[in-house]
């Protein structure tokens, strides 16, 4: 009897083994499973730490040179303003101190360099064309800088005494017939006669000017008919130089 119960229990056992084996088979996926949903998020996220560094990186690496750049554009501007407010203006320790009588002398003298060097070397043939449609040449700018000199050269103690010169007012027109008029006699010279009067009449100009005393101050200053009259004559120089100058470029 004994014998039989353990005989059964044994069966039964046997029995039951697969079943245990089936759920053993079963359960075995399920935690592969489970296992693999729960470890996917965090390699997910321990992917995302790893490579947000990296990009940041990479952001910062290709950002640096636009942000160089950048900065690049905006500090030229300012260090080219800086710059040019470091340099010194043009002859500052000649002009300093200097009166007023030695500045006007300084700036004519410089002026008439730039017409010295504009005709340096010009021939004759040159110097009788047009410097352009409907301008003068170089022949009868010269000799109209002459002019202006000598003009003013008639006119000196009249202008020192405080005396409106007598171009003062004039028309374009009318300034035109004036220049003609003191032209016309002087025509018939050379270019190198017309040369030769531009450099005696300035010498005799500058020889008169130098003789006029610097004070008081007021008569060399432009509010003065002397001062400006005289104060013209740098810039009128430079522009017909200028004339000049861009004539023979583009011949």
């Amino acid at each position: 009897m004994a014998a039989r119960r353990k005989a059964a229990k044994k069966k039964a056992a046997r029995k039951r083994a697969p079943a245990r084996g089936a759920k053993k088979r079963a359960v075995k996926p399920a935690r592969k499973a489970a296992k693999k949903r729960a470890v996917k998020p965090a390699r997910k996220a321990a992917k995302k730490r790893a490579v947000k560094p990296a990009r940041k990186a990479a952001k910062k690496r290709a950002a640096k040179p636009a942000r160089k750049a950048a900065k690049k554009r905006v500090a030229k501007p300012a260090r080219k303003a800086a710059k040019k407010r470091a340099v010194p203006a043009a002859f500052a320790p000649q002009k300093a101190g200097a009166s007023a009588k030695d500045l006007l002398l300084f700036e004519i003298n410089r002026a008439r360099v730039t017409v010295v060097a504009a005709i340096q070397g010009l021939g004759a043939g040159t110097a009788s064309r047009p410097v352009a449609e409907g301008k003068w040449t170089a022949h009868e700018i010269v000799l109209h800088l002459a002019v202006r000199d000598r003009v003013r050269l008639d006119e000196f103690q009249s202008l020192l005494a405080g005396n409106p010169a007598s171009w003062a007012g004039l028309s374009d027109a009318e300034q035109a017939q004036a220049n003609e008029a003191h032209l016309a006699p002087l025509r018939d010279l050379t270019w190198d006669e017309a040369v030769r009067l531009l450099a005696t009449t300035r010498a005799e100009l500058l020889a008169a000017l130098q003789a006029v005393p610097a004070e008081p101050a007021e008569v060399w200053a432009t509010a003065h008919p002397f001062g400006a009259s005289m104060g013209r004559l740098p810039h009128h120089d430079r522009g017909h130089a200028e004339s000049i100058k861009n004539a023979r470029v583009a011949g």
